[in-house]
């Protein structure tokens, strides 16, 4: 049972995002009508739309184990630090304080830097990062001031 869930988006970078995806699909159109080229356009048209819908969202899930922060499809943007490997955590105001290592970064409220115990910091906005702090200081991670 997850003691913390989020989805975080943009409205605005939903709608750049989708301009290209339906770039793709017209050219994938276009080479089927010529009849050359389809297979090469369908495998890009199907890796760029994969990806950009992948980074259209961020979910954060906190339980009693672990973090998780996945995309939209989890194949490409997916990160999961377990709690017993958290050193500390520092929570920021505006969704661009934060830095770390790996970084997943949407407009929002707030932000949330993990360092880990062993590897690199991650970090990631969310609007409420204050239900964050309290979810992880429950759990016994360390709050950096």
């Amino acid at each position: 049972m997850a003691l913390y869930e989020e989805r975080l988006t943009s409205r605005v970078l939903q709608v750049v995002l989708i301009v290209p995806i339906i770039s793709m699909l017209a050219g994938l159109y276009a080479t089927y009508r010529v009849g050359e080229g389809v297979e090469i356009m369908l495998a890009a048209t199907v890796g760029v739309a994969v990806l950009l819908l992948d980074v259209m969202a961020i979910r954060i899930e906190i339980d009693e184990r672990e973090l998780r922060i996945r995309g939209i499809l989890g194949l490409i943007v997916r990160k999961t630090v377990p709690i017993e490997n958290m050193a500390s955590f520092r929570v920021g105001e505006g969704w661009t304080s934060c830095y770390g290592t790996v970084h997943f970064n949407l407009p929002a409220k707030g932000c949330v830097t993990i360092h880990q115990k062993k590897g690199w910091t991650v970090s990631f906005t969310t609007n409420n990062p204050e239900e964050v702090a309290r979810v992880l200081a429950t759990l016994g991670v360390p709050r950096e001031p």
